[in-house]
């Protein structure tokens, strides 16, 4: 009804401003300014109908053809305010200067002009514009507030000022009082703040608004027992509001009292109207301060165990199998990666995360079948391909694990990681000139990388060329004294060497103390231990390593080989003919299966 007597208005409007009707002298039509006022207001009340529809396309044609008939400022306003509409900006601008031009004082047109700078990102044409709207109407709250926002950025004290007139004029608004409160914090007056609002709430005490602003205040200096105590007393009056009880919850974190948070948390989670992004947060909160104390990681996964009741969301089962790793409870954290995956396929993130994770258990098989779904999906990911590409290499399938390892280059040509390990498979395929200039590449540029000196170390070992290797062992030694996979290896190379025994033993107990359930260093020490003629404790530590890789014809062989000396001739065969059909480029086995003996 409101929009139908504007129209009617701007009809009488048109039509006042129209000009007595010439008398006709003869019998020649003549188009005459009544009959051009006539038409411009019967395009105006067609475009207004047209706008009224939404059909803005449409309105905005007749407007145009009314402002041709007839340029009136009230016509270009309507114009610019319909093109604005339509995000014509240009356009807009255009005619929105054109109604200014035409009558300067009015107030609604220099409101839409300064609307269409600030939409237009002229703040300085804006600026002018909303100031000239105060020198007219001193008391117009869309120019005090839209000139404070404009304000903000270089002129905060004057925005400050702004806001505080907004508030004079209309009192306290949420909105308004928000921004003041920013303000304040930018500049370093909230405790300026705190009082004024305190002074408010002296005259209206159940203004919930005021109150909100004022815990938040609160809060924001760690006045955090007057924020509860506020809180509580609201709460009394409004149980029913979530944003108080966040409020409560946020300040007792603040307070360090996770706990207790806990229980105000838990009642947003378990509320359905609560946006899930909130509950989310929740949830990150706790997890984040479980960086600090890591008794908050139990919390976290409550309201992720919670907000996963009521979603088949991904990202909480991501987040919950996080907390699972963070945990040590591996079993869980596979599940819900797991099921993260499945509900996310689109996701590579959530398959290099369940990849990662497979591949840190050491669950090599898993994680190629995995990742082989995975590099289908996104044969283009390099990480997808690193982790494939690793554990086929730890899985011994090296030529696959070559092929997609440089597939991985090709992806990210000075990855450290992929190189080390590229050349690590290469040595493992006997390629050891190429494996070399792989490594010598990975190295340029990271020097001092362990990896990747270990390796090269490895090759220039099994060449015999043991000053080389025995100069980057001690330069990786010189790097990090306690990297056990350094340990180990120079270890092993001076064990097989039959040199240093004793010094290599305890390089190799200080590795298996850090890692005794890594196969690779207990067969180290079971070698040394073998070399040492402790035939007794060479198989305790072989046969341990062998249990956690049953196909790795270099455990095995030496397993044999401590059972020849043992005196276990049958085992010894046994074991050596395992190792042969594991790998049987080992000419060495064939030779002793051959002779029967070492």
């Amino acid at each position: 009804m409101k929009k139908a007597i504007l129209i009617l208005l701007a009809a009488l409007a048109l039509s006042a401003c129209s000009t007595e009707e010439a008398v006709v002298k003869d019998q020649t039509k003549v188009i005459r300014p009544l009959d051009l006022k006539k038409a411009a207001q019967a395009a105006f009340i067609e475009g207004s109908v047209f706008e009224l529809k939404g059909q803005l396309t449409d309105a905005i044609k007749r407007y145009t053809e009314a402002y041709s008939l007839d340029p009136q400022p009230g016509i270009s306003y309507t114009l610019a305010k319909n093109y604005f509409k339509i995000n014509k900006l240009g356009s807009a601008l255009g005619y929105s200067k054109l109604s200014v031009e035409g009558d300067h004082r009015n107030v609604e047109y220099l409101l839409l002009l300064g609307s269409i700078y600030d939409a237009s990102h002229f703040p300085d044409s804006s600026d002018v514009v909303y100031r000239a709207v105060l020198a007219l109407d001193s008391t117009n709250i869309t120019a005090y507030f839209n000139l404070a926002q404009i304000s903000e950025a270089k002129r905060p004290s004057e925005a400050l000022a702004l806001y505080k007139k907004v508030v004079d004029i209309i009192g306290p608004e949420w909105t308004v009082l928000v921004h003041i409160v920013d303000l304040n914090e930018r500049l370093g007056n909230i405790d300026a703040t705190i009082s004024t609002v305190e002074e408010l709430l002296k005259l209206n005490p159940t203004d919930l608004n005021l109150q909100k602003v004022l815990i938040d205040s609160y809060i924001k200096t760690k006045k955090f027992d007057k924020a509860i105590l506020l809180i509580d007393e609201s709460l009394a009056s409004f149980p029913d509001d979530l944003n108080l009880v966040e409020f409560k919850g946020i300040a007792l974190v603040q307070k360090g009292e996770m706990k207790q948070a806990l229980g105000e948390y838990m009642k947003l989670v378990k509320d359905k109207s609560i946006p899930f992004e909130n509950k989310i947060r929740v949830g990150l909160s706790y997890l984040s301060a479980a960086e600090k104390d890591s008794s908050n990681l139990l919390l976290a996964k409550s309201v992720f165990e919670q907000i996963n009741k009521d979603t088949t969301d991904w990202q909480v089962k991501s987040y919950l199998g996080e907390i699972a790793i963070r945990r040590n409870d591996e079993a869980a954290a596979i599940k819900y990666f797991e099921e993260a995956t499945q509900l996310a396929e689109w996701n590579p993130d959530v398959w290099v995360r369940m990849g990662g994770l497979l591949f840190d258990s050491r669950k090599y098989k898993d994680v190629i079948r995995f990742m082989d779904q995975a590099v289908q999906k996104f044969p283009n990911n390099f990480p997808i391909n690193l982790i494939y590409g690793l554990a086929l290499s730890q899985n011994n399938d090296h030529e696959k694990a070559k092929e997609i390892l440089k597939r991985a280059l090709n992806l990210n040509p000075k990855d450290v990681n992929a190189l080390g390990a590229l050349g690590y498979t290469l040595n493992q395929l006997q390629q050891d000139e190429e494996a070399l200039i792989v490594l010598n590449k990975a190295l340029q540029y990271d020097p001092n990388n362990l990896q990747v000196l270990s390796v090269t170390a490895l090759i220039h070992e099994t060449n015999k060329n043991y000053s080389l290797s025995d100069s980057l062992y001690a330069h990786a030694l010189k790097i990090d004294s306690a990297n056990v996979l350094i340990l180990n290896n120079l270890a092993y190379s001076w064990a097989d060497r039959g040199i240093k025994l004793q010094d290599a033993l305890k390089m190799a107990k200080k590795a298996i103390e850090t890692e005794p359930k890594n196969s690779s260093y207990l067969d180290t020490i079971g070698w040394i231990y073998y070399k040492l003629g402790d035939y007794k404790k060479a198989k305790e530590s072989i046969e341990e390593a062998v249990k956690m890789e049953l196909e790795n014809a270099t455990l095995v062989d030496h397993l044999g080989d401590v059972y020849f000396k043992m005196g276990d001739k049958k085992k010894a065969m046994s074991n050596w003919k395992k190792a042969f059909e594991l790998d049987g480029t080992k000419l060495e086995i064939k030779i002793k299966i051959e002779k029967g003996e070492l």
